[in-house]
């Protein structure tokens, strides 16, 4: 009669996790990656404003990809092929090994890009304020 367990894969998870980072590409950017002549991709910082902090930015040619990490609830897992290995109960002798599946990194954030429009130039300053404060201070002499 068979079972619920008749092929079963043993499972394990290594004591030595192993740190990775998943990136989300956009579309054009894998397609670009995966072209004959990928291009050269680079990560640099961003300006820090009056109002933000800077950001990694990771860029080729003229188009910039803000780099934001996203954290998920569900983690995932990697996994490396191993084999089972006998424990101290076990005959070394006569154990067989069979294949089985170590986790060897579990990730629970992944980076995804965005994709940064021109900058855009700076407004001039609206002067109005200045000019309302100078012509109170001259109605008051």
């Amino acid at each position: 009669m068979a079972t619920q367990y008749a092929n079963d894969i043993p499972f394990s998870a290594s004591h030595d996790q192993q740190a990775f980072k998943l990136l989300e590409l956009p579309p054009e950017l894998l397609s670009l990656l995966e072209s004959e002549h990928p291009p050269t991709l680079t990560i640099t910082s961003s300006k820090a404003t009056e109002t933000t902090s800077g950001y990694a930015l990771l860029c080729h040619g003229d188009k910039k990809y803000q780099m934001r990490q996203k954290n998920t609830s569900n983690p995932i897992m990697i996994l490396a092929p191993s084999r089972t290995m006998p424990t101290e109960s076990d005959d070394a002798e006569t154990f067989i090994s069979s294949p089985s599946v170590t986790t060897i990194s579990k990730i629970e954030d992944t980076i995804e890009l965005i994709l940064q429009e021109a900058e855009v130039k700076a407004a001039p300053k609206n002067k109005w304020h200045e000019k309302f404060a100078k012509s109170r201070a001259e109605k008051k002499k």
